[in-house]
């Protein structure tokens, strides 16, 4: 076996590395949100001929790839199959909080646009606001947020 050989495989290894997390989030959360039926399906073809063609030029390297990337995309189809419409709290959309939410005028409560409006100055992008927002919204009283998993320490 040759170095090149052991470096595509360990490649190889490394790909299929990639797929634990988001099998084992699969796996362990029964969540299927984020996953494209449809994309997965393609990948999955698409990895079954490229590697029908690298065991016709017996290509070791790429057979190993496109075993291991057949075998971690069907898992995925397979799981996002039997978990489908079970999304995991991270992934399931929060409501309308603070007082805004309450009034239903649409206005936004004083410590949301005072976090953008400093977030806009330090030039941050808007996936970083809304992270900051969502997180200082666990330390403002007026959320509606419910302390379900306080139950019985109070």
């Amino acid at each position: 076996m040759t170095a090149t050989e052991i470096a595509g495989l360990a490649g190889a290894g490394l790909a299929g590395a990639a797929y634990v997390p988001q099998i084992s989030h699969l796996v362990r959360a029964r969540c299927s949100a984020g996953i494209s039926p449809l994309a997965f399906a393609a990948w999955l073809l698409a990895s079954v001929l490229t590697t029908a063609h690298a065991v016709a030029i017996s290509a070791t390297v790429f057979v190993a790839l496109g075993g291991i990337q057949i075998v971690a995309t069907a898992l995925i189809m397979l799981c996002a199959a039997r978990y489908k419409d079970t999304p995991c709290p991270s992934h399931v959309s929060r409501p309308a909080r603070g007082r805004a939410a309450a009034s239903g005028d649409g206005s936004d409560n004083e410590h949301g646009s005072s976090l953008r409006a400093f977030s806009r100055r330090r030039g941050m992008s808007a996936w970083r606001r809304a992270l900051r927002e969502r997180r200082s919204s666990y330390l403002r009283p007026d959320t509606g947020i419910q302390a379900t998993h306080l139950k019985g320490t109070i």
